[in-house]
């Protein structure tokens, strides 16, 4: 065989192993996007997400994935001490609501929430960088 030949096929399969090693890091992606993820709220109530719903948040995508050891990280628990359970229903709904219409081409509804908790939940969003 010519030079020429074994060049082009040695260039051949290294596309080829960066094209496999590329699939897999989408695969571990993915799989890492359907873990789940538990928020606890500072009266103990649990809330149960899928990773890439939670990484929506600066803070709590800093907690699991930053460099970092924080324990989130090992358990995928977090505990929000500063956050009480009815405020951390309306974030949970909302990033549930973000990821539904975060790339969406059709109007958006408006997220509507109880004026009581307005504040609560704007210190909330700004904690948790929303």
């Amino acid at each position: 065989m010519s030079k020429t030949k074994e060049i082009k096929k040695e260039k051949e399969k290294e596309k080829e192993i960066e094209i496999i090693k590329e699939e897999e890091k989408e695969k571990e992606k993915e799989k890492e996007d359907q873990e789940i993820v538990t928020l606890v709220s500072n009266d103990e109530k649990k809330f149960e997400l899928s990773k890439d719903l939670v990484l929506l948040s600066g803070t709590l995508k800093a907690m699991l994935t930053g460099h970092g050891s924080f324990r989130e990280k090992q358990t995928g628990v977090i505990q929000l001490k500063n956050i009480r359970g009815e405020v951390l229903k309306y974030v949970v709904e909302y990033l549930k609501y973000k990821k539904q219409y975060q790339n969406s081409k059709k109007e958006i509804p408006q997220f509507d929430i109880p004026t009581e908790i307005a504040l609560e939940l704007l210190m909330a969003a700004n904690f948790l960088e929303l």
